[in-house]
């Protein structure tokens, strides 16, 4: 138990001094209780609670206190007559899997969903992005969208036309920094999605979904309440069914992970399920139950 929490101490410390960042600190601490689990019994694992509690409120504070990075807009304005801003209501394509592009996008406000299509009809949400994300870079290279682009609520976004795209980059050294930044810190946190997907359960990739789009592990001060999403939009985004959805979000619900009055809320006791915490296991119904809605959590 000692090198337990010696462990994660020396991981909060290695955070607080900006020597890991937000997804491998949580996957430090994930690997530790793992670790734990396969060795002590469930009371000594019980005796614990209060330290793995205590290592959340730690990383999520730091995360607060850090606040988020101001975006300089006149980054933006050196694209001249080539940007175009628009509003987007919810469920309107900005772009659609396979369609020819001749521009990039950036999101001012809202978020946007990417979905993908298989040629045998099936459906998967591979993304959804939020304020300061690029997306349609594919356009830049002459190739198709390999995704459908959604608003999920109202949006704000900013056309960037390809020809202005592609001489600013050139040109604008701030400006490709901060293209470059987005592609790598995209790139780095969809294979980190990937492998979340392969390596846990439905249960934990739920949670884990929930708290990106409560923008967990951002810069900044978390989002309480998120905009609302079905649960078929979050069964694609996890790989599994609607059902299986329902059974865990009022599962989370009842051990106040979450809370639904008119909006959904994401509680920071969320990152248990994430933090492989064997405590939350419930005896209720099996989950391959009836089709849950969200009135019924």
């Amino acid at each position: 138990m000692d090198v337990y929490k010696n462990e994660t101490q020396e991981i909060i410390k290695r955070f607080l001094n900006y020597r890991l960042s937000f997804d491998e600190c949580m996957a430090a601490l994930d690997d530790a209780l793992a670790d734990l689990t396969s060795r002590a019994t469930d009371e000594k694992i019980a005796s614990l609670r209060p330290l793995i509690l205590e290592n959340n409120d730690i990383v999520m504070d730091e995360m607060k206190r850090r606040g988020s990075l101001p975006f300089n807009a006149e980054i933006l304005a050196a694209l001249g007559d080539g940007i175009t801003a628009s509003d987007y209501r919810s469920g309107q394509v900005i772009y659609a899997q396979g369609d020819s592009g001749d521009a990039v996008f950036y999101i001012q406000n809202g978020r946007v969903r990417l979905t993908v299509v298989s040629k045998f009809g099936k459906k998967a949400v591979i993304a959804v992005l939020g304020p300061g994300s690029f997306l349609g870079e594919t356009s830049l290279k002459g190739q198709p969208h390999v995704a459908t682009a959604t608003a999920q609520g109202k949006c704000s976004i900013e056309r960037l036309d390809k020809s202005s795209m592609l001489r600013v980059l050139s040109e604008n050294l701030s400006f490709a920094e901060l293209f470059l930044d987005h592609l790598l810190s995209r790139n780095l946190r969809l294979e980190e999605e990937m492998i979340y997907q392969i390596l846990n359960s439905h249960e934990k990739r739920l949670a884990r979904a929930l708290l990106t789009l409560a923008d967990f592990g951002k810069e900044g001060r978390p989002k309480k309440a998120i905009p609302k999403i079905s649960f078929e939009a979050l069964a694609q985004m996890v790989g599994t069914t609607v059902s299986r959805v329902g059974f865990f979000m009022k599962k989370f619900r009842k051990l106040g992970f979450i809370d639904y009055n008119g909006e959904l809320k994401i509680n920071n006791s969320l990152l248990n399920v994430v933090l492989h915490d064997p405590l939350v296991t419930m005896a209720t119904d099996p989950p391959h139950g009836g089709k849950v809605k969200w009135k019924d959590i």
